[in-house]
């Protein structure tokens, strides 16, 4: 279900937004993950391309956010990431791009 995809391919990619998601949706594959209670959708425009930057390492990571959802006084993305696979982060762990950057490069 968390294929990998190419940098061209990005903005078809399936996405939830207006909403929180629900387990069908992370079964289904357009969401990464589901909080039972206490999360707001936030108003963003998905998908979108971020850079995920390692917090120990410092690397540098292509991905697309797929889901973004408040719970207390955190953001939680959902990625997609280029090469398969998916996960979680918070907000201040990424750099949000207008599109695929030179890090996208495949």
């Amino acid at each position: 279900m968390w294929e990998s995809f190419t940098s061209e391919d990005w903005e078809s990619l399936p996405s939830i937004s207006g909403r929180v998601a629900t387990e069908q949706d992370v079964e289904s594959g357009i969401a990464v993950f589901y909080i039972p209670d206490g999360s707001v959708a936030c108003d963003a425009v998905l998908p979108t391309c971020v850079i995920q930057i390692d917090e120990e390492t410092n690397e540098r990571i292509p991905a697309v956010a797929i889901q973004a959802e408040q719970a207390g006084e955190l953001v939680y993305l959902g990625l997609r990431y280029l090469d398969g696979g998916n996960g979680m982060c918070e907000l201040d762990e990424v750099e949000l791009l207008e599109s695929p950057n030179e890090e996208f490069a495949t």
